[in-house]
């Protein structure tokens, strides 16, 4: 199944950035441009303390404890995050049979702006491509065997790379270690508390598949910074629950149908019951088929099914 350009009518269909580039320019550009914003880094979160008129957060940084009061908290603090934790907001999901072995690699294949994933029936594998000839894999696997792949011998590794790579990259060579990590999925009961609300991995987290986990972190940080400029446009407190409501109601069933698809493509693929091959067989022939149902796929996967956060339309 091939998803061109052409299907949306646009000259991308998505971009791929290295999670270090990518947070040292926005970084760069808050210490640059934003006269506004306190950069404190590093610091640790020690405690936080909520009463109806403000938050305040007591922190440490290089051995000093400072206190900061605000009128809001986002929690963006990954899926073990804390200041959900302390909130006493619980999650519902489930962990997976598998986990996912990540790392870079050199290739000396003639193009490198393809994006694609293999799907397998011990977990599928995306292939990203990055600038210099190179890719970023993220290997889907049982645990034990995810766990073996980590440690194989590295030009063994490479072999067994390029057989499931299809040998689509020619030579390959490892450019990074091999990072191990569990596979999980969960939406949290609650996105917002008065003056909190929960962003990213803190509020929710899906297989990664299709790779939408960091597209629908970007969607939330938009939609939330919408929510909290209209509140502050009409004069209303941007830290209470109502207007961070606003938020929770756009937001959480849009993500809760992401990660519903994600994990219908885990297992349907993952999987070499007869009757599930055959369905997907059906599936994969409707994609390629029916115009209508592979824009609509494609749609949803790149973030124009639901409500777009206006900083997402420009």
């Amino acid at each position: 199944m091939k998803f061109k350009t052409a299907d949306l009518g646009m000259d991308f269909l998505g971009f791929v950035g290295e999670h270090t580039i990518m947070l040292r320019a926005l970084q760069e550009f808050i210490s640059q441009e934003c006269a506004n914003v306190s950069w404190l880094c590093p610091a640790q979160t020690r405690r936080v303390t909520y009463s109806p008129e403000a938050v305040t957060l007591d922190l440490e940084q290089e051995g000093r404890q400072l206190q900061v009061k605000t009128r809001l908290v986002v929690g963006a603090d990954g899926a073990r995050s804390q200041i959900r934790q302390w909130a006493g907001i619980k999650t519902n999901g489930w962990k997976y049979w598998q986990s996912c072995l990540t790392f870079m690699i050199t290739h000396e294949a003639p193009r490198n702006d393809i994006a694609f994933e293999r799907f397998w029936p011990d977990g599928p594998m995306g292939v990203l491509p990055l600038t210099g000839n190179r890719y970023h894999i993220v290997w889907t696997a049982p645990h034990n065997e995810a766990k073996a792949l980590q440690t194989l011998d590295e030009l063994e590794f490479l072999r067994k790379l390029e057989y499931y790579t299809g040998g689509y990259l020619g030579k390959l060579t490892l450019a990074s270690e091999r990072r191990l990590f569990p596979v999980q999925l969960f939406q949290s009961q609650h996105y917002v508390r008065s003056r909190l609300a929960l962003v990213g991995d803190a509020a929710h987290r899906c297989h990664p598949v299709a790779g939408q986990g960091l597209n629908l972190g970007i969607r939330d940080a938009a939609a939330l910074a919408q929510v909290i400029q209209e509140a502050y446009q009409r004069g209303e407190e941007i830290g209470d629950l109502r207007v961070l409501k606003r938020y929770e109601r756009w937001r959480k069933n849009e993500n809760l149908a992401i990660l519903g698809f994600t994990d219908f493509l885990d297992r349907m693929f993952s999987n070499n019951w007869w009757p599930l091959v055959q369905v997907r067989r059906l599936g994969l022939w409707l994609l390629r088929n029916v115009p209508p149902l592979k824009v609509f796929a494609l749609k949803l996967m790149t973030g124009f099914v639901g409500r777009r956060p206006a900083l997402g339309k420009g």
